[in-house]
């Protein structure tokens, strides 16, 4: 079995195969991991994260291990701007269908050029950076002042354009 550490790593170099099992075993392959060790572990954590009598305690070990990975494998670099991010965060927040239903994120995403993972990646970067100075009583240590603002500014600018609201 791979370490959790191991499956971080492995699961942030697979963003972009949307579940392509042969590229996700070549992925796998070229760090040493067989398709069979691959498959055990993407079983054996995806059970353990859906467990409700791990109660989350997988997951909160994971998602910190697969955000460092992210931020490896995009150089130290955003993986949106906070302007796309917060054109996208209002659309899906926003956005309705003719019937007046909000849009499915998934096509606002594709009308976005997006997908689902890469998605995932942005809210996770900038969602500690803009929310709130702290989580669960505790600090935010990610949270900056200055970008929360900035993002409500545009968020703003955001719901009045898909409103037709002129300032």
């Amino acid at each position: 079995m791979i370490s959790i550490e191991q499956y971080a790593d492995l699961c942030a170099l697979m963003a972009d195969t949307a579940g392509d099992v042969t590229q996700e075993n070549a992925i796998a392959a070229a760090h040493g991991v067989s398709a069979d060790q691959w498959q055990q572990a993407k079983t054996y954590y995806t059970a353990k994260m859906s467990d409700p009598n791990d109660m989350g305690r997988t997951a909160m070990a994971f998602m910190p291990l697969y955000s460092a990975a992210q931020a490896r494998a995009r150089g130290g670099k955003e993986p949106c701007t906070l302007e796309y991010y917060t054109k996208v965060h209002a659309e899906m927040s926003f956005l309705k269908d003719p019937t007046g239903n909000k849009l499915n994120h998934h096509l606002v995403l594709a009308q976005n050029g997006t997908h689902h993972q890469a998605w995932l990646e942005c809210e996770n970067y900038w969602t500690p950076i803009v929310g709130a100075p702290t989580i669960l009583g505790q600090p935010n240590p990610k949270f900056d002042p200055a970008q929360s603002q900035k993002f409500a500014a545009l968020m703003q600018q955001e719901s009045d354009r898909i409103h037709g609201i002129r300032r």
